[in-house]
């Protein structure tokens, strides 16, 4: 019998899965980490990625802030299509999925600073284990929305 590495295997499968993200850094963690204005983040302790995948264990993002391994807080799924504009001229998105996460991996891809990190639901037994195809079909929904109201490329705009 071959020993075992102790190393953990994939429990759930992926999918594959692009839409905007919030990752809003928890009450208990903001004293150790604060996002600098000058890095591109929301505020010091939101920053705005996208995600790359979802499974009923986690979450898969990419981000230009480096978040520490074991940082918790809250990661939104938001809706491209914008509900509005705020008063400096950012779309206002609106949350698809909302869940308690904690940082398991996260590495530079890249030479510029891009961040893949690996997200573990805090609470997965809350989490619907058809969360990946839950939300690629939002996500496909809402890729449809889009194109149906963006002007196509040649036609004039009404």
């Amino acid at each position: 019998m071959s020993p075992t590495s102790g190393l953990k295997v994939r429990q759930h499968q992926r999918h594959e899965i692009e839409l905007p993200i919030e990752f809003v850094v928890c009450e208990e963690h903001r004293n150790q980490v604060r996002f600098s204005a000058s890095s591109g983040a929301v505020d010091h302790h939101t920053v705005r990625g996208r995600s790359i995948d979802v499974s009923p264990g986690g979450i898969g993002i990419v981000c230009r802030q480096f978040i520490p391994r074991m940082c918790e807080g809250s990661l939104r799924l938001l809706n491209p299509m914008p509900i509005g504009t705020s008063s400096n001229g950012m779309p206002i998105l609106e949350v698809a999925f909302e869940h308690r996460v904690k940082v398991r991996r996260i590495w530079m891809d890249g030479r510029e600073p891009t961040y893949l990190v690996g997200l573990a639901f805090a609470d997965p037994e809350t989490v619907d284990p058809n969360i990946g195809d839950r939300i690629s079909k939002l996500a496909k929904r809402i890729s449809a929305e889009t194109r149906r109201s963006s002007p196509r490329s040649g036609e004039p705009d009404d």
